[in-house]
């Protein structure tokens, strides 16, 4: 028997500007691929990997979908420089982030969102040290 043990959870809050966000949904990129997620009021992008084992594509999508579809761009960017990324345990049926997360048995891992946000010159991201 597959047992996951979990701590609370939690609010749906971004790690960048502790608002709400909405639960991720379909989102179809320019080059035609879809993938779930959504963007925050503060302009962090998420994107949601149900498995655990995508998270280099989600990082992908993440980044693209935060410079507005621009690859060139997002190519271009250098973490922690340029932007940062925060990834979250997430509970998608019940909207709400897990905290306390442990060892995942028989292989299966956890639903997780991905968070980006770009900085601006000379800003820091709200909320980071």
């Amino acid at each position: 028997m597959t047992k996951i043990m979990r701590g609370g959870s939690r609010e749906p809050l971004c790690p960048f500007c502790r608002r709400l966000f909405e639960r991720p949904h379909d989102i179809k990129a320019e080059l035609g691929n879809i993938f779930t997620g959504g963007k925050c009021e503060c302009g962090a992008a998420y994107v949601f990997d149900r498995t655990g084992h995508n998270l280099g594509e989600a990082y992908v999508d993440a980044l693209v979908f935060a410079c507005h579809g621009d690859w060139e761009t997002a190519w271009k960017l250098t973490p922690e420089i340029d932007y940062e990324i925060k990834s979250l345990y997430y509970d998608f049926e019940g909207h709400q982030l897990i905290e306390g997360v442990s060892k995942v048995s028989r292989g299966r891992t956890n639903e997780n969102l991905l968070f980006i946000a770009l900085k601006t010159e000379g800003q820091r991201i709200e909320g980071t040290n």
